[in-house]
Formats: structure tokens, sequence, C-alpha cells
């Protein structure tokens, strides 16, 4: 009986240390996978921008938060855009995303009210309260676009997910990345693995999933995310580039 304990006992430690090295070899793959991809990403990061101004931009929304009702890598996309106003290189800014079925008020429209306490004429700001992913975004902005705007606006975004806009807008635009990749390394940190498997999930769900059940499945997750905490007004959720 004691030996058939023992018996078991070994097999069972047999098995814990297999599932050690598979999860051990499963963590080095992935992380030879993001550094791969963040290699990517900063290779394929746009030039500087042309000292030349541009008609339009427009300001995609990323989360929501304390301050102005904005998280901070909204905030640092205002401030960015508020930035290339006041030097001249964009007319007129157009903010698209953030609209939530629990929320009164979307990002797009928070993000618009940020721009005009940063001193951009209230005119020259537009904002949409329907898009809610990158897709409905883009096509948001296509809308308020004029014809002479639309063929290269600034698409003003973090450089990971300007990569998946310049993706939905097939090239068209200008990107205006808020920081390089080895800035957002350092702002971010080890936060930074989750960026990459956040682009990862939005690039493998819209490539696999039918459109209907994509749109479906996003718009229920980012009502269920960033949902007003009932109780702590001062809580907010990480960001999630839409």
């Amino acid at each position: 009986m004691l030996a058939n304990l023992a018996t078991r006992t070994d097999k069972r430690r047999r098995r814990l240390r297999r599932l050690a090295w598979v999860l051990a070899a499963a963590l080095f793959a992935d992380s030879i996978l993001v550094v791969r991809f963040l290699g990517w990403s900063a290779a394929n990061m746009p030039p500087p921008l042309p000292d030349v101004p541009h008609a339009a931009g427009v300001v995609f929304f990323n989360d929501f938060g304390d301050a102005e009702g904005l998280g901070p890598g909204s905030m640092a996309r205002i401030e960015y855009a508020a930035d290339l106003f006041a030097a001249g290189k964009v007319q007129r800014i157009i903010c698209v995303g953030g609209q939530r079925a629990q929320r009164a008020q979307s990002g797009a429209a928070l993000m618009a009210a940020a721009l005009v306490r940063r001193g951009v004429p209230a005119e020259r700001v537009q904002h949409d309260t329907q898009s809610f992913d990158t897709l409905t975004n883009w096509r948001s902005a296509q809308a308020s676009l004029t014809p002479a705007e639309a063929n290269d606006p600034l698409l003003v975004s973090a450089p990971l997910h300007l990569l998946r806009i310049r993706h939905v807008t097939g090239g068209v635009g200008t990107p205006a990345p808020t920081a390089s990749i080895p800035q957002e390394l350092h702002r971010r940190g080890v936060a930074i693995w989750l960026d990459v498997h956040r682009e990862w999930l939005a690039w493998g769900a819209a490539a696999l999933l039918p459109a209907d059940l994509y749109r479906h499945w996003v718009k229920r997750w980012r009502d269920f995310w960033d949902n007003p905490p009932p109780t702590n007004p001062a809580h907010h959720k990480p960001s999630t580039d839409e």
C-alpha cells in the first residue's frame, strides 16, 4: 500500500515537472515573439511628420479615467493633437471612438471637450458618438472628412495601435504616433507585454471571426470592460486600445 502511494506521488511529481517545462517553454517562445513583434513595429514606424500643415487630423480614443474623464492613453493623444494644432500642423481635429452603452458621453466627446480646454477653437473640433472599435472609428472619420481632407489626414494614436490603424485604413493618412517604440517601452515597462497581446487579439479576432460576430463581440466586450464603476468613481481600468 505504501509502495502504491509512493508510486502515485512520484507520477504526480513527474507530471508537474513536465507541465512546468511546457509552461516555461511556452513563456520563452512567447517572449521571443513579443520581442520580434516590437522589432517589426519599430522598423515599420513612419518617419517624423513632414513640416507641412494637414487639413484634418483624426484622434483615436483609448481609455476612460480620472483626468477630465479620460485615461492616460487618451490624454497623451489629446495633448499631442493640441500641440500639433498649436504648431500649425493640423487645421481641424476629429475625435472618434469610445461609444459605450452605459456611459452618457462617448470617449470622443470627452476628448473633443479636452481639446477645446487646451485652446483649440470649438469650431475646429468635431467628434462622433457611435464608433466603438478601430474599424467603426475609421468609418466615422471618413464620414466626417471632406473630400480634400480624406486624401491625407493625420492619424493620432499610440505606435502599436497605429500599425493596426494603417491596416484598417488601407494606407490612407499620415500616422502621427504619440511616441516611439523605445519611448513606449520605457513608459510601459513590462506592461508592454499586455499591449502586444492585446494587439494580437485584435488582429486575430478581426481576421478570423465573421464580420457580424466580430462587431457583436467587440461591442459587448467594450460595454462590459468600460462600464462606469458603481461604487468607486475614482477607479478606472487599464487602457484598452480600440
